[in-house]
């Protein structure tokens, strides 16, 4: 038996990996701890999208190497996930005191071999065929849960390094997911997020994701079903209209725009003109109480002033009630990677800065138009600053806070809005549970 401590870094499917295989380890009666100086291996699952991510995660590795040297310890670091498939051996090099076992993004589950034995027979173990983990309750919200329903991505945006680190799409077994998410629900979860890259590309077989999230909403006794991410050349009507016909189905919609500049969406590889995105968004309009977010990138390489200036025309156009703002990074291996006119890091924190100040504001006028509303509510947190302060997302996934107790923690409840709060509403439960 050894005692173990998992920490996370990046997407809602790595949170989901790392809760499926903490439970793996913990039914093999490894003891899961919560503080890493009580630990004998820690597993660090790795992000490599955004470059921040990858800068946090070497700094841990200083830190376990200060706990050994000073505190007469010797954790043992597992380097996991998207950073470990990308740079992991080469991380192994620069700290091979501290990284004791690299494991990239297939087949988690083989970790367990490693505690099993407490010793690596390489410094890379890595399987051909990607397997899918049962997902299990989230540790902090046993009440939710993250479910992969995909794993890699086929379109390749030029930006970006998943394809690189997860590999080509494959998808879950119908089947399979059914099977996990009513044993979700026979365990006490009420709410999943569907996963993938893309979860529009799904298919079993003939069984399309439409079809599919039909059948969960029919079929399962889940009380709310999320999905993420939706790439928007494959956002159809058939999907627009499944999300409408059920009512246990989360009316948020995450559609990445990534720029609306025609030539840089060409440039990023995205394969769907403005145009073409402005139509899918006007789909997504016509399911009822829809809030839409999305994902924008500033400063891909020669991007001008104008194409940004398209960009923020096109954001408040559309007026998402969430956007999720960034600057272009270069990651290794990408086409964007060998592309000239790399924007000035000051002009891309510049224009970022805009962009963030632009959509606040919208964001504070879609959140006032929510104020008389009632909003079904997921309760999931007690504040820090405040005991009697809860708070949790809306069906359609804006942030509510209300008084309440802690015993409504799990709870779905009706909330009539009554004001904004920051980036959140504040509102009133209707009745007491």
């Amino acid at each position: 038996m050894a005692r173990f401590f998992i920490e996370n870094y990046g997407c809602q499917m790595n949170v989901s990996e790392s809760d499926s295989l903490r439970n793996l380890l913990i039914i093999h009666h490894h003891e899961w701890v919560e503080n890493p100086r009580e630990a004998e291996v820690a597993i660090i699952n790795t992000c490599s999208v955004r470059r921040t991510a990858e800068q946090r995660i070497v700094g841990r590795f200083g830190f376990y190497r200060t706990l050994n040297e000073t505190e007469g310890r010797n954790i043992r670091v597992v380097l996991m996930g998207c950073m470990a498939q990308n740079a992991g051996l080469a991380m192994k090099k620069k700290f091979p005191d501290v990284i004791k076992l690299v494991w990239g993004t297939y087949n988690k589950e083989g970790v367990l071999e490693y505690l099993n034995s407490l010793r690596s027979k390489g410094n890379f173990l890595e399987l051909s065929d990607y397997r899918f983990m049962d997902a299990q309750p989230q540790g902090k919200y046993p009440f939710k849960s993250f479910v992969p329903i995909s794993h890699g991505c086929d379109n390749f945006c030029s930006y970006c390094i998943v394809p690189i680190v997860r590999g080509r799409e494959v998808h879950r077994s119908a089947k399979d997911i059914l099977a996990n998410i009513q044993k979700l629900s026979d365990q006490g979860v009420k709410e999943i997020n569907l996963l993938g890259q893309n979860v529009n590309s799904y298919r079993d077989g003939n069984l399309s994701f439409p079809e599919l999230l039909d059948r969960i909403a029919v079929e399962t006794k889940m009380e709310r079903i999320g999905f993420l991410t939706s790439h928007p050349k494959d956002f159809s009507k058939e999907l627009v209209d499944v999300v409408a016909a059920h009512s246990n189905i989360m009316k948020s919609i995450h559609l990445p725009l990534q720029s609306g500049s025609g030539r840089i969406l060409n440039l990023m590889n995205r394969k769907y003109t403005t145009e073409e995105y402005l139509k899918k968004i006007e789909m997504a309009r016509k399911i009822p109480d829809a809030a839409l977010s999305t994902d924008i990138l500033v400063g891909f390489p020669s991007e001008t002033e104008k194409e940004f200036l398209e960009t923020v025309e096109l954001v408040k156009k559309v007026r998402y009630t969430e956007a999720f703002t960034y600057h272009y990074n270069v990651r290794p291996g990408t086409a964007a990677e060998k592309l000239p006119d790399q924007v000035p890091e000051k002009v891309k924190k510049e224009r970022l800065s805009y962009l963030i100040e632009t959509q606040r504001a919208i964001s504070q006028e879609m959140l006032s138009a929510q104020i008389g509303n009632t909003l079904l509510l997921m309760l999931d947190s007690v504040s820090k600053k405040n005991p009697n302060e809860l708070s949790g997302k809306s069906h359609n996934g804006i942030s509510i806070f209300i008084e309440g107790k802690k015993e409504w923690i799990g709870q779905i409840l009706p909330v009539k809005i009554e004001g904004v709060s920051g980036s959140g509403v504040r509102g009133k439960a209707i009745f007491r549970i």
